[in-house]
């Protein structure tokens, strides 16, 4: 294919490059198009892997005569709503097969999108989930409408099927407690702070998809419901007044959490603690210290009952009991400020016994280095957030190595009391002291290589790792390779510092208004977005060193030492 000829196909389909003449133009695709919507009209299309979907759906316009709003476009069950991707982006190739279905019932739209999918691959999963999503689209058609809750702080919706059965609970974005639009009256901006201390309002959503990809990852150990981010349009949710000016569609659009329902007989609150079986129950709370729930209430653990083959002549029927976490939608906090009393297996007694082998096999098979870059890739949470999960789950590796219970281990991760620190929080606080103050790490504690430097006074001042080396830029000609700086005194860097803040102060004149006139001199003070901070593997290393001096701590607070007697002295008078 001759240059120019591919120049102008790029310009005439708007295509920006910054190489126009990109080895994707020459890759033609042939997608077969299977028509729902005029059934017996399927068709094929020619296109390139470049092109935007807007262009399939132009394309597919011209050849069906359909309005773009009244059909939708599925690729292995996924909607392509998103007009500004190319084709590659969803990893469409060619000689496969897209679903054209309607979208349109009478004169609204009611549809569910998946977006953000991180469901695994296995085909069970994946078909549990668009079933449900499909039982809960043929509701919608037929007026079978989305159920607001009576209970919680937040918006929570109950999907039904034809048949009036639940299938899925949804919790959008902007419904969360303290969110734009929700639905008890707690409304506040999106990021205010929650009901709970250290999780803010629009995050509940990523916390949900969260703990089930933690258990995912972990071959579905803990039996948390299938979750994952859908995007829902349906007249039933709940908008506030105030933002209803701001929509131009009549239809409320909402992204959020669809957690597949699970059918149960009652919640632990209903039943004996000691009914349990102590596999079940230790699950219940392997995932709460992985997670770091700060909510796990009666409520949120459900129960299911199978009936156990009784034999013959015993009239009294018995049970087999299973556990299933739900709503967790108050996870991954970015402190650790939680009471025991949160959660509700602490008084339990299966807490108080050892570890199965069983148990301990999965637990050291938990990479939580692993699980941290697999949710920072899948999940927005926050930096600190996925710090905090990494070590409370460095703390049940080694509480599980030297064989203490989870009742011990919550006593070092939980405070007894609301007003005074936890173990683990002590740890954190000297950990992060010596890690702003460039304290070494302990012998046997550090997983970077032995230093370059051997004298402590410059290594304080040139430590630095091979990593950063390598991620420095190199100097271009004729730059100076060291930059030399005036080393003051304390008492000339006070003055110094003074100097500068009365001339930043005369020249940035800090203003509330929104408009200023164009040409003038004023400048409002804008703030900068707050940069992340990031810790290393040296902080990392501190911390598990504070950790171990814990949990050596408590395992001598459970031996009994040998009580010491001592010798008796008999007066010569007895004598």
């Amino acid at each position: 294919m001759k240059q120019g000829s591919v120049k102008r196909k790029f310009e005439s389909f708007g295509f920006c490059s910054s190489n126009p003449y990109d080895p994707r133009a020459q890759k033609e695709l042939v997608l077969h198009i299977s028509n729902q919507v005029q059934k017996g009209n399927d068709f094929t299309i020619k296109m390139y892997s470049w092109m935007k979907i807007s262009i399939l759906k132009q394309k597919i316009h011209k050849t069906t005569k359909l309005d773009q709003a009244d059909f939708r476009i599925l690729y292995k069950n996924q909607e392509l709503s998103l007009n500004n991707e190319d084709l590659e982006d969803y990893g469409i190739k060619n000689h496969v097969t897209l679903k054209l279905m309607a979208r349109k019932q009478g004169q609204q739209l009611y549809f569910i999108n998946s977006i953000h999918n991180i469901l695994e691959e296995s085909k069970k999963t994946q078909e549990q989930f668009q079933n449900a999503k499909w039982a809960v689209e043929g509701a919608f058609m037929k007026g079978i409408t989305p159920k607001l809750t009576d209970f919680g702080t937040q918006g929570t919706y109950i999907l039904e099927d034809l048949n009036h059965k639940p299938v899925a609970i949804f919790k959008p974005y902007d419904e969360e407690a303290f969110a734009p639009n929700n639905p008890r009256g707690m409304r506040a901006k999106m990021n205010s702070p929650g009901l709970r201390q250290g999780i803010l309002s629009g995050e509940g959503v990523d916390r949900e998809v969260a703990a089930y990809l933690i258990d995912q990852l972990s071959g579905h150990y803990h039996n948390v419901p299938i979750t994952d981010y859908v995007q829902i349009c349906h007249p039933a949710f709940h908008e506030a007044e105030e933002y209803k000016q701001f929509q131009y569609e009549k239809i409320p659009l909402k992204e959020g959490s669809f957690q597949l329902y699970i059918k149960h007989d009652d919640n632990v609150g209903n039943f004996g603690s000691g009914l349990y079986p102590s596999i079940e129950a230790r699950k219940i709370a392997i995932l709460d210290i992985r997670i770091l729930n700060c909510d796990r209430n009666e409520e949120n653990i459900l129960v299911r009952k199978k009936k156990v083959n009784q034999p013959v002549g015993q009239t009294r029927q018995a049970y087999d009991y299973f556990l299933i976490p739900i709503d967790h939608g108050y996870t991954f906090p970015d402190s650790f400020k939680i009471c025991r009393d949160e959660v509700v297996w602490y008084h339990w007694g299966q807490m108080a016994q050892s570890f199965t082998q069983e148990e301990k096999s999965f637990i050291e098979k938990i990479d939580p280095i692993k699980d941290v870059e697999i949710l920072r890739e899948k999940v927005k949470l926050r930096e600190i957030c996925l710090r905090n999960a990494r070590i409370s789950t460095t703390l049940l590796k080694l509480g599980a190595q030297a064989d203490l219970t989870i009742h011990d281990i919550s006593e070092i991760l939980y405070r007894e009391d609301p007003d005074e620190l936890s173990p683990i929080e002590i740890a954190i606080s000297k950990a992060e002291y010596n890690y702003d103050n460039n304290i070494r790490v302990p012998k046997g504690y550090s997983n970077f290589k032995e230093k370059i430097f051997s004298n402590n006074l410059i290594q304080k001042s040139l430590e630095f790792d091979s990593s950063t080396l390598q991620n420095q830029e190199r100097p271009k000609l004729g730059q100076t390779l060291i930059k030399l700086e005036v080393i003051k005194d304390e008492d000339e860097n006070q003055i110094s510092n003074k100097d500068m803040l009365i001339k930043e102060t005369k020249k940035i004149q800090t203003s509330d208004k929104k408009l200023a006139r164009v040409g003038s001199q004023q400048e409002i003070k804008r703030y900068p977005t707050p940069i992340e901070k990031v810790w290393n593997e040296d902080f990392f290393s501190h911390v598990t060193y504070f950790l171990q001096q814990i949990i050596e701590g408590k395992i001598q607070e459970k031996s009994q030492s040998p009580r010491k007697y001592r010798a008796r002295y008999i007066s010569e008078e007895v004598k």
